[in-house]
């Protein structure tokens, strides 16, 4: 296992700039997740790390040695790829033990990997299987073993899971944070599902136009997060962003409710006139009051979206659409008005013109890159 540090990395096609001038610190032992939309630069910036592709400026460190320069054979990691990249004649066991056997390794060791990895990853009983064998879920745990076995000093995983359905994809998602908390590997994990991030990740680096937005863990991003692109991106359903303005420790929406300054952003009490835009994450609607001193304001149910353990409504509140998150049985009919309350102290707010956040800096004391 191993550190890895990026220093004032760049890379450029052309005039077009896809990673700019960017620093990240990756503690040994820590599983680090990029996240981020199609075209952010999460995957170049792996991809930069492995040494599959050349930086235009900068440098990267593993451990104590400078690799920037080095073939990705010499800088001891291990990929994983979405596809799963297996030898269809090869078996399991000869798949995973392939580049231990390019390395002249001894047959008894490579065994020895071969079956520790296995049964790591609960394919024991599949190794003497080829490929077309296996189920995508197999392959992919294959394809793991295969970078497992070398035990090397970082692990770097490109979408894993992105060709697998959605029931292999949660159960492959525990084999990996287990897989994570048995043997503390240094983990680079690049997804665009948020929830692969909140749920594998001691730290999430979210990744926007190749720079870095925020940093954080899955609690600080979701519950602090330091923009409105951050606020949107991470949750499901995104939060609500709602146009506001702030009077005198009010803040008030436009043509609708006025909600009580949170403890959050108590500095902001004698700011009047300033233009924000109030979050509301869907979970933070309710059909009581659970404080006294919360609004009440009407919202429009418009569609009505049934998901078994809960049911998201999208509806109208003062001229903007919202989406709720509600127990099941409680939702309104569709075109039903309804009265509703919002956890006060569930709040964001994010300056209307920079869309950052305007939490007070000691509340939020490590979240900006």
């Amino acid at each position: 296992m191993a550190e890895v540090e990026v220093i004032r990395l760049a890379k450029s096609f052309g005039t077009h700039d896809i990673i700019r001038d960017l620093d990240l610190k990756i503690e040994d032992g820590e599983f680090v997740v990029l996240v981020g939309p199609s075209g952010c630069g999460k995957t170049t910036l792996l991809r930069m790390i492995a040494g599959l592709e050349p930086t235009t400026a900068g440098e990267i460190h593993i451990g104590a040695r400078d690799v920037t320069h080095l073939s990705p054979k010499n800088r001891d990691i291990a990929m994983v790829f979405q596809s799963y990249a297996l030898y269809p004649h090869m078996t399991a066991a000869e798949n995973m033990g392939f580049s231990l056997k390019l390395a002249k390794i001894p047959a008894a060791k490579i065994a020895d990997q071969v079956a520790r990895a296995a049964k790591l990853l609960h394919i024991d009983h599949l190794l003497s299987r080829k490929p077309r064998e296996l189920s995508g879920g197999q392959r992919q745990r294959v394809a793991m073993g295969r970078a497992m076995v070398r035990e090397p000093a970082v692990y770097l995983f490109d979408e894993p899971l992105s060709n697998l359905d959605a029931q292999l994809r949660t159960s492959m998602r525990a084999e990996i944070k287990r897989m994570h908390l048995e043997e503390k590997q240094t983990v680079i994990y690049v997804t665009h599902d948020q929830i692969e991030a909140m749920t594998l990740a001691d730290r999430i680096v979210a990744m926007r136009a190749g720079k870095i937005e925020q940093i954080g863990s899955p609690d600080d991003l979701y519950n602090r997060p330091a923009s409105t692109f951050v606020a949107k991106f991470i949750g499901s359903p995104a939060m609500n962003l709602l146009p506001a303005e702030l009077a005198g420790g009010e803040i008030r929406v436009t043509d609708g409710p006025v909600f009580a300054l949170p403890p959050a952003f108590a500095h902001l009490r004698a700011e009047t006139g300033r233009k924000v835009l109030l979050g509301i994450r869907p979970e933070a609607f309710h059909l009581s009051p659970a404080q006294a001193g919360w609004p009440a304001f009407e919202v429009t149910a418009s569609l009505i979206e049934p998901c078994g353990a809960e049911v998201y409504v999208i509806g109208d509140l003062a001229g903007q659409e919202v989406t709720l998150r509600l127990a099941p049985g409680t939702a309104p009919a569709r075109g039903e008005s309804r009265s509703f309350f919002a956890d006060t102290a569930a709040l964001h707010l994010f300056d209307a013109v920079t869309e950052r956040s305007l939490r007070d800096d000691d509340d939020n004391q490590g979240q900006k890159p």
